[in-house]
């Protein structure tokens, strides 16, 4: 009987094989169900809907720009084999990704307003002051600066800080009281292996980036920045305003230098398009040019113009007449400059008695209104004219005396000319009498 069972049971499972493998090959030609198939032929049906693809993420793409394009070098010594004109200021930009788009915006700046200067950058992608184990700035500090030409070093440090920093007592989360105190320590560390090469020294703050939360980190670390860069005697550069909107949002897209509204981020939300970091770096330029123009020896602007500048007479020559220039100094537009006293041309003294200024001028009504402040009088009968009651016009109105005037005084009176008066023919009546 037991022989029997597993006899029949093997045949039935080889029978389910054979089927099953007939189905699978039919399964194209298989007219079952046929209502429940895809209509156009695609191979799915109704439970066997494939996934949708997810549409590709929109990148960005620069736009071809005209504006001249600067040369950022690896060190002083590739700069004065690479460049025509000696360099006279070598400027350090120390950091991360964000500190090359920095350098590289200085040099778009500089390539034409500024030839003298050269832009060297010691840069090293994903690195900052917490993971000393990837990159220890402090260590490599000194060696970065040995061989190098540097009259100015800009530092933009700590987007990639946002972690646990360990050190020989643990780890230590961030934005806890002791993360604080060693970040600080590490910052100014750091400056101060900086401040060995005896030039001024630049720390730009981290602006804002697409993920509030992140923003409110990098907030946090520019307070750091901020405290232990004027600590050390160093300067820092605000750059956050410059790149929100006027609630203190993010601005991916805004006013450029150039005037016009231009993309400044990246796709990612915190790194920089061309113009983004051509914006960027305006904030460490501007100081930058006022620490060159302060060097002692340094032309004055019309000297950096190109213009000819009068010379002293010589022993025995007689002075030139005073001849007008041909422009005259160049005056920046933000720079705010005030007369003497701030007092407005014509205003009194003060503890003077006020006096009445008389202008040149004959016409009562124009006295009348600038100098007196008085409006003019309507005109009688003029549209313009709203007093109350309606004012007669001198021509309808009589003198007084005129109608008790002697039969004497009417007969020497002068006879007046007739005046014109316009004849009103009055309207026939164009209806006829019955016949």
């Amino acid at each position: 009987m037991q022989r029997r069972f597993f006899i029949l049971l093997l045949a039935a499972l080889s029978l389910a094989s054979v089927f099953a493998s007939g189905a699978q090959a039919q399964r194209r030609d298989d007219d079952r169900f046929f209502f429940l198939r895809d209509p156009f032929g695609r191979g799915r049906s109704l439970f066997n809907f494939p996934e949708r693809p997810s549409p590709p993420k929109p990148v960005y793409v620069e736009p071809p720009s005209d504006e001249p394009s600067g040369s950022v070098y690896t060190s002083s010594a590739d700069a004065d084999q690479q460049r025509f004109l000696d360099a006279s200021e070598y400027v350090v930009v120390m950091g991360d990704t964000m500190a090359e788009q920095l350098s590289q915006g200085l040099a778009d700046g500089f390539v034409t307003e500024r030839p003298e200067v050269a832009i060297v950058k010691k840069t090293k992608a994903s690195t900052g002051f917490v993971r000393a184990d990837v990159y220890d700035w402090t260590a490599q500090a000194s060696a970065l600066l040995a061989k190098d030409k540097a009259t100015a070093i800009l530092v933009l440090l700590g987007v990639n800080d946002r972690q646990v920093l360990r050190d020989s007592d643990g780890a230590h989360e961030f934005r806890s009281e002791r993360w604080r105190e060693l970040y600080g320590k590490r910052v100014e560390d750091f400056l101060n292996k900086l401040k060995e090469k005896n030039v001024p020294i630049f720390v730009v703050g981290l602006p804002p980036v697409r993920s509030p939360k992140m923003s409110l980190d990098m907030a946090y670390i520019n307070e750091i920045l901020s405290e232990r860069t004027r600590k050390v005697g160093g300067y820092y550069i605000d750059v956050w305003d410059g790149f929100v909107a006027e609630n203190g949002d993010f601005m991916a897209t805004g006013p450029a230098l150039d005037g016009q509204t231009r993309r400044l981020r990246a796709s990612d939300g915190v790194h920089f398009t061309k113009a983004g970091q051509r914006k960027l770096a305006h904030y460490a330029e501007r100081e930058l040019v006022r620490l060159f123009d302060s060097r002692p020896g340094r032309s004055s602007p019309d000297v950096m113009s190109g213009q000819p500048q009068p010379q002293p007479p010589q022993a025995g020559e007689s002075a030139a007449p005073n001849v007008k220039p041909i422009a005259g100094p160049v005056i920046p537009l933000s720079q705010v400059t005030s007369a003497g006293g701030g007092v407005l041309l014509g205003a009194s003294k003060a503890g003077s008695p006020a006096t009445k200024v008389n202008l040149p001028t004959t016409d009562p009504n124009l006295t009348r209104t600038l100098v007196e402040g008085r409006p003019v009088e309507p005109v009688a009968g003029r549209a313009d004219d709203f007093r109350w009651p309606p004012q007669q016009r001198q021509a309808d109105t009589k003198p007084e005396g005129a109608e008790n005037a002697s039969p004497s005084q009417e007969g020497s009176a002068q006879p007046q000319p007739d005046t014109l008066r316009p004849v009103i023919a009055e309207p026939q009546n164009t209806k006829r009498a019955p016949r």
